[in-house]
């Protein structure tokens, strides 16, 4: 089975959260079970290419991402994970992501003024990373609020690619903290069909990447530090979500079967 996994963040290459350590963990004890794995990060300029050994996917060059009508081209550097025969992709731009922070200026501690755009591209850009490696993933698995918009794209900008068909999506909440929001008003930077419910992808004037990840997921999960801080939402959207929580080896081994639920293997 081909897993996808799309994170903000995995150790040792980039850390938002605690979590960046499961998810270094989950994904390379999931190929150990025989899962076939792919994980897509962003390349950010903090990600140093030499001590990481990152070196570039020729085959993979000429990728394009439209962001606001302006078309940006994409490099895929690879990496393997120390210790481990998992390797992640890095996305690679130097408009959005050459820059030592992640979503802040790590000299003013405030959020990058054109991060719906370094969202945008991050989001469309793990898609069309998938569709130039035509390998056609049963599961992609988004992780936090920095990837919600994948399930948005897949299933409306992308929803006739033949690559996504049968392709089932995992929102996977391992916290409630979310920094994707956004005025209303750049509603149009995104893209979306025209014919979209703002409902699902905004609430209170604000483009809302969580919620946003909740409405368009084919199943949605919640980690170890989610309590009942979500349960409220989840009510008001009418969503059943799955506690896969634990100490990491348990965690592998729910995923496991959990993945099988939702794609059985022939």
């Amino acid at each position: 089975m081909k897993i996808l996994y799309a994170a903000a963040e995995i150790s040792p290459f980039a850390r938002l959260t605690n979590n960046a350590d499961m998810l270094r963990f989950l994904p390379a004890s999931l190929q150990d079970k025989g899962f076939e794995i792919r994980i897509l990060l962003p390349k950010y300029g903090s990600i140093h290419d030499r001590r990481n050994r990152l070196h570039e996917v020729i085959r993979l060059a000429g990728i394009e991402v439209e962001v606001d009508g302006n078309v940006e081209s994409m490099r895929i550097k690879v990496a393997s994970i120390p210790n481990a025969k998992l390797q992640v992709y890095f996305l690679d731009n130097d408009t959005f992501f050459k820059r030592k922070g992640m979503f802040k200026d790590p000299k003013t501690e405030a959020y990058y003024p054109d991060n719906l755009q370094r969202l945008i591209f991050y989001n469309k850009g793990v898609l069309e990373t998938v569709k130039k490696l035509g390998w056609q993933p049963d599961i992609i698995h988004c992780h936090d609020w920095a990837a919600g918009f994948i399930p948005v794209y897949m299933k409306t900008v992308y929803a006739n690619e033949a690559i996504f068909k049968d392709t089932k999506v995992i929102y996977n909440l391992h916290s409630p903290a979310n920094e994707g929001v956004f005025d209303l008003e750049n509603l149009p930077v995104m893209r979306l069909p025209e014919d979209i419910d703002q409902t699902k992808i905004s609430a209170e004037g604000k483009i809302d990447f969580l919620r946003a990840g909740l409405n368009f997921s084919d199943h949605v999960v919640t980690g170890n530090d989610i309590r009942s801080e979500l349960d409220g939402l989840f009510t008001e959207l009418g969503i059943e979500s799955t506690k896969i929580q634990g100490a990491p080896q348990d965690v592998s081994s729910k995923f496991a079967d959990f993945y099988r639920t939702i794609k059985p293997e022939n």
